[in-house]
């Protein structure tokens, strides 16, 4: 792991860590040559590899980060830079500040069914244009959704993404994570009767996410469901004023079997989203906002940004809920907070491999 201060490739230097797994860890860093904050991910590689394989993989990582960086959605984080230093892989991100949609779930609880459904659509447009440039994300799951101040989903960390080829099911994945237990599909255990990741997967991870921000329940393991197939509730069992039509997508796509499933993310959004626009800023009814400061720190005197609080040295984080205006009532205009200049991070918890 790194110490706070260490200095990467003579540009980032490492402020804090924001959380580490069996793969790694992610820190806060300042970029010192344009001064801006980032996300800095470390990458281990599985350890015992032999210098043939890990010299392999290490070719597949550069090929992998040179490909996410040239990707560019609002609800995908931005991969900035790459490189390895001391054998270790590392990607560095923009910062997206916001609060984790895990957070949300902790603090709120069930969270409304039309903000879920207008989240879960950017959710799934993002994916559509990953699978698209033949990446499986791999890791979909509230921790890593990030909802930005006005009121944008973002999928970040990309610590587990690998690229996909249908012609070759068996690509290797250049670091080693299975993901978290409650939001993977079976077939990311290596299970060879569950076949092999592909898109599908992801979209197993996000309905497991969706099932998690609307019921307030964390959803069982795959594993678990195969033991125990009641394992999981319906929906409609713990809520029961939501939509029959949401249950019902959300339930396929957490199929155990892949085949199951909605065959992709286009697929799922015009089912689960059908009477969803696409929202990422708008005249939207909202609900009741929260704020909450946290300190930032200067790395080694260096004095960090002004925030949109005017004051340096802090931030201030506004997370407005989003409800869909009924098509019956005109839409009400609000004055969204403008989005703080440093305002591009990743503040996610790396995933504990179990």
């Amino acid at each position: 792991m790194l110490a706070v201060g260490t200095l990467l490739q003579n540009r980032y230097r490492v402020a804090r860590q924001l959380g580490k797994g069996g793969m790694g860890a992610v820190y806060r860093g300042w970029d010192a040559r344009l001064n801006i904050p980032v996300a800095i991910k470390e990458m281990l590689p599985q350890p015992g590899l032999d210098p043939y394989l890990l010299s392999q993989l290490q070719a597949q990582f550069e090929q992998e980060a040179g490909t996410l960086a040239r990707l560019n959605h609002p609800n995908l984080v931005r991969v900035t830079d790459f490189f390895e230093e001391n054998e270790n892989a590392y990607l560095i991100m923009d910062f997206v500040e916001g609060d984790s949609l895990a957070d949300r779930i902790a603090e709120v609880g069930q969270l409304p069914e039309e903000q879920v459904l207008i989240w879960a659509r950017q959710l799934l447009d993002a994916l559509a244009y990953l699978h698209n440039q033949k990446f499986i994300h791999r890791d979909v799951k509230p921790q890593n959704v990030v909802i930005r101040a006005n009121g944008q989903a973002v999928l970040v960390d990309f610590g587990l993404v690998k690229l996909w080829d249908p012609n070759d099911p068996h690509t290797k994945t250049a670091m080693r994570g299975l993901g978290t237990p409650e939001y993977a599909p079976p077939e990311q255990y290596g299970d060879p009767s569950a076949g092999h990741t592909d898109p599908r997967s992801d979209l197993y991870s996000l309905a497991a996410t969706l099932y998690h921000a609307l019921t307030g329940k964390i959803p069982p393991t795959a594993t678990q469901r195969i033991v125990n197939p009641a394992a999981m509730q319906p929906i409609r069992k713990i809520i029961p004023n939501i939509q029959e039509s949401t249950q019902e997508a959300i339930s396929k796509a957490l199929e155990l079997q892949p085949t199951a499933r909605y065959q992709n993310a286009q697929e799922m959004m015009e089912i689960l989203c059908a009477d969803i626009p696409f929202i990422t800023t708008g005249s939207l009814k909202t609900l009741p906002q929260k704020t909450k400061s946290q300190p930032v720190e200067p790395v080694n005197g260096e004095t960090p940004p002004i925030t949109s609080s005017g004051k340096p040295g802090s931030r201030t984080i506004t997370t407005p809920g989003i409800r869909q205006t009924p098509a019956t009532t005109p839409p009400q205009s609000i004055t969204l907070p403008p989005i703080p200049q440093d305002s591009s991070v990743i503040e996610s918890q790396p995933p504990v491999t179990p």
